[in-house]
């Protein structure tokens, strides 16, 4: 069969893709139809020329070669990974266009759901090296090449190796090359999902902002055929120590273990250091003013975005009103911070979470914190409420507070909300598509939303964290 030779084509980018990658039309080929082409790198408002590749969900994707008029919401690019790695998809646009463009998310959203006007977006207080946690990938190809770094935009499984990252803090990148110099000389293979083969995973590196405290954990395949020796982790160990100067952190290691037709499971190991780091929160509503301090275990959630989740609280806190009320309910609760800080506001607050870990260091921060009227299930959220009702039949939330994952919410879950008739509902998600859907059956159930306020706990990405406050 005859190779198809594709031309570069001009595409004016129009908009932006749910990914954040410029769209526009283009020809594939000379006579072939206009087609809604994606291209990585690029603004609404840029002429580009690219080379047009494979199809994809009725779009093509395209390869930025060059731009032949800016738009003017571009800017020059800060690191030199742009736009082959997939971390950084709005990289490209200035701060200023990323917000307003994540507000008309928001609005485009819930336009049918709210008439009312929605606040402005909470701009980051930093624009780069914001995060306290990342996760990096490794990986290998057919010829044996290593990589170790994040996804590369429009791919699927394929990693670019970092050498820089402005995302995180300057150390990060520096453990990340130590790792992959320990990698390169130890002879270990990355994992390979499919074939159930090679040990290395994921590295996940962690920082208390605040704390300054730092945590390293290598996961790996719970393959026991593949299982790293003694000497590999010492190695490994020194490796990332090296890379801080000897510096004091916590170092882990993760198994994970995936047997078709059965729950995932993880065991850890602590190699170095305390079992947890810590972080510190200040929370500012109105005339509310208090600090908080989270232990946080290897993995544990908590906002990636410190400075952010600080803002992203106060402003639920807010929005919810400095009133007193009987009980609160946090589902999904994580490391329970939202039920801490609303604790003050309440005769007793009940969190629900199912990670093990996550409601470990939900009753170590309840002591750490002095919180005593906080209590803590572990569970499935949908389960423990029925049998909360089932123990009390009277059993009535005055306000409850979603935080799910970026899923949603499942109709169990959305169900046993609305049996129990709370007069509000505070509902925070990374997922606001998920957000309005959900919000469309409360709605249907009697509630009406009051506020909403997105949060941009992520500059560069298209992700938007966002709050909506629903009373009956």
């Amino acid at each position: 069969m005859k190779k198809t030779t594709y031309f570069p084509v001009t595409i004016q980018i129009e908009r932006l893709s749910a990914k954040g990658f410029g769209v526009g039309l283009a020809q594939k080929v000379a006579g072939s139809p206009m087609t809604k082409t994606r291209v990585p790198g690029t603004v609404p408002g840029d002429l580009v020329v690219a080379e047009i590749g494979s199809k994809n969900k009725g779009a093509y994707l395209g390869k930025l070669l060059e731009v032949s008029k800016a738009s003017p919401n571009r800017r020059e690019a800060v690191c030199l990974h742009a736009p082959v790695c997939g971390g950084c998809s709005l990289h490209y646009m200035t701060y200023d266009k990323q917000l307003e463009y994540k507000q008309g998310v928001i609005k485009n959203l819930f336009t049918s759901l709210f008439e009312g006007e929605i606040f402005s977006i909470a701009a980051s207080p930093l624009e780069w090296n914001y995060r306290n946690k990342m996760e990096y990938t490794f990986s290998q190809n057919k010829a044996g090449e290593r990589f170790l770094g994040l996804m590369k935009a429009g791919t699927k499984g394929r990693v670019e190796t970092l050498t820089e990252c402005h995302l995180s803090p300057k150390w990060f990148i520096g453990v990340l090359s130590a790792v992959k110099a320990w990698w390169d000389e130890s002879g270990i293979l990355a994992f390979h999902g499919i074939q159930d083969i090679g040990s290395l995973r994921n590295l996940t590196v962690r920082e208390g902002k605040k704390t300054g405290q730092k945590m390293v954990i290598l996961t790996v395949s719970g393959n026991p055929e593949y299982a790293l020796k003694k000497e590999h982790l010492t190695s490994f160990v020194s490796a990332v120590q090296s890379s801080l100067g000897g510096e004091t952190l916590s170092v882990f290691l993760r198994i994970q273990q995936a047997v078709r037709g059965q729950p995932t499971q993880f065991y850890e190991m602590n190699l170095l250091g305390s079992n947890h780091i810590e972080e510190e929160l200040e929370i500012s509503a109105i005339d509310y003013k208090r600090s908080y301090r989270f232990k946080i275990s290897p993995t544990a959630f908590f906002q990636p975005n410190t400075m952010q989740a600080e803002k992203l609280y106060s402003k639920a806190l807010e929005i919810a009103g400095l009133k007193k009320r009987n009980l609160i309910l946090d589902l999904y609760a994580g490391t329970a911070t939202l039920g801490m800080i609303f604790s003050s506001f309440a005769e007793k607050v009940i969190a629900i979470e199912l990670n093990p870990y996550a409601v470990f260091d939900a009753e170590a921060n309840r002591e750490l914190n002095l919180v005593n009227n906080l209590e803590v299930f572990k569970g499935d959220v949908s389960k423990v409420l029925k049998e909360l009702k089932e123990k009390d039949p009277s059993f009535k939330p005055d306000l409850i507070v979603l935080d799910p994952p970026r899923t949603g919410l499942f109709p169990e879950a959305v169900e046993e909300v609305l049996s129990l008739a709370p007069s509000e509902i505070l509902y925070i998600s990374c997922a606001p598509e998920k957000q309005a859907r959900d919000c469309q059956l409360f709605k249907q159930a009697g509630y009406e939303i009051v506020a909403i306020q997105p949060v941009d706990q992520f500059p560069q990405t298209v992700h938007i964290e966002n709050i909506v406050l629903l009373r009956r």
